[in-house]
């Protein structure tokens, strides 16, 4: 693995060149794509004919659960008879898992199956905006004004689990049920506040089609369902 100073200076010599400021650098491409009156109608055009395609759909749930981040992975010897000392120096012997992983995404394959969620026809394949709004239990040693005041977001959590963590679990509880995987979302946000009423409200904001033809190959390559991209001729 390479040290972080040898990381800076390959990043220096590929990247020093280009501007900082992003007027600059939209100057700086201009020049270095060669762009010329008619290629400069053509982003313009085209730009203003995808903002007038593209739209996002949004995607709502609560889970009234209290939440939870994801817990640490676990290890196990895929093979017993194998010494302990060779799993260790080989990998193809440990099998690295999540001690509720599984158990969740079943709980939300199952939740999506409702009729509440029939809408969802397919799985969500394209870029997404996530918001996990995650509301723990108000503590106990709170006076009723302070109660009060945590329901109305002034008293915050600033307790474990780390925001990061929260993410994980409620990103990887929807792989293979909700959407093609976690890779899709380009915006995430975590939120921590108190509740009497403990839960989780996921809002999904999704494209209703992808924006290159690129990022279609890439989809099809782990999901076979109807993949549409801007400029598929549908």
């Amino acid at each position: 693995m390479k040290k972080r100073k040898q990381k800076m200076e390959e990043y220096d010599r590929k990247f020093s060149n280009i501007p900082k400021d992003y007027n600059d650098r939209l100057v700086w491409l201009y020049d270095e794509l060669h762009l010329n009156s008619f290629k400069c109608d053509s982003i313009i055009s085209k730009y203003y004919s995808m903002m007038n395609t593209l739209e996002f759909k949004r995607f709502f749930i609560v889970l009234y659960e209290i939440p939870e981040g994801s817990p640490r992975p676990r290890f196990r010897l895929v093979n017993r008879k194998n010494l302990s000392n060779m799993a260790l120096s080989n990998p193809n012997f440990i099998h690295v898992y999540s001690p509720t992983g599984s158990e969740d995404n079943n709980y939300m394959k199952r939740l999506l199956t409702t009729e509440e969620f029939s809408f969802l026809d397919q799985f969500i394949y394209t870029p997404c905006n996530v918001l996990y709004r995650t509301f723990f239990r108000t503590p106990s040693n709170f006076n009723s004004i302070d109660k009060y005041l945590a329901e109305l977001g002034i008293h915050t959590p600033i307790t474990k689990p780390d925001w990061d963590n929260i993410g994980k679990k409620y990103s990887d509880m929807t792989n293979q049920n909700l959407w093609v995987d976690d890779r899709l979302v380009i915006r995430g946000t975590v939120e921590k506040w108190y509740s009497v009423l403990p839960r989780v409200e996921i809002t999904i904001d999704y494209l209703n089609m992808l924006t290159h033809q690129y990022q279609a190959e890439s989809i099809m390559k782990s999901y076979n369902g109807d993949v549409r991209y801007f400029g598929d001729g549908r």
